[in-house]
């Protein structure tokens, strides 16, 4: 065995580990999920995952209280599910995400913005704004570098391009890309191809 394949060897029995004894403290973690660490993760009795497997460096967190705001997250992430290195996601809704979804490195998913509206007050010691809940439907794909933002629902197998910053709903099968992001491309069934969208 070459000297990479053995380091790869393992880092993968170290998140086998990891994850074995990590999985206590979530709300769930299917038997068959793998997380690599380093992993930080805030409140994981709030979070309920499948089969899935987190790659390193991810910084995830349920949000109970914040500057004096108390709130009731949730997070749901289905079988099949890949997420990749430095994941950054915050909830304090109900946030879902589906099953066989395919996360790149260094999305940041978020249900809450920082306030800001009192100029006395830094925004790091105001309440959270919660514009509303963020659910991702099953088989897609998002890309690297990605954000996806608060009271946003994207359709099933969709695809979002990388460095796109999603601030609207998408419906099933499409594509976007660009800041803020768009639909680019559909699915059209009668033709049985994706097509480009003026």
């Amino acid at each position: 065995m070459g000297f990479l394949k053995e380091v790869w060897k393992k880092k993968g029995e170290e998140a086998v580990e990891f994850t074995r004894r990590a999985r206590g403290d979530f709300g769930r973690l299917a038997e068959g999920a793998v997380i690599f660490p380093p992993f930080r993760c805030e409140n994981p009795q709030c979070m309920f995952f499948g089969r899935i497997t987190i790659n390193a460096n991810g910084w995830m967190g349920a949000v109970i209280t914040y500057a004096g705001a108390s709130y009731s997250p949730r997070l749901d992430v289905g079988d099949g599910t890949g997420i990749g290195h430095g994941i950054h996601l915050f909830c304090c809704t109900h946030m879902t995400i589906g099953q066989n979804v395919m996360i790149a490195d260094h999305v940041y998913i978020t249900d809450n913005l920082h306030g800001f509206e009192d100029i006395h007050v830094p925004p790091s010691q105001q309440p959270l704004k919660v514009p509303g809940p963020v659910s991702i439907g099953d088989w897609t794909w998002i890309g690297e570098r990605a954000c996806i933002l608060p009271n946003v629902s994207i359709g099933r197998h969709c695809v979002i391009g990388s460095n796109a910053v999603v601030t609207k709903s998408i419906p099933d099968y499409c594509v976007v890309a660009g800041i803020p992001a768009r639909i680019i491309k559909r699915y059209d069934p009668d033709q049985k191809a994706w097509v480009r969208v003026p």
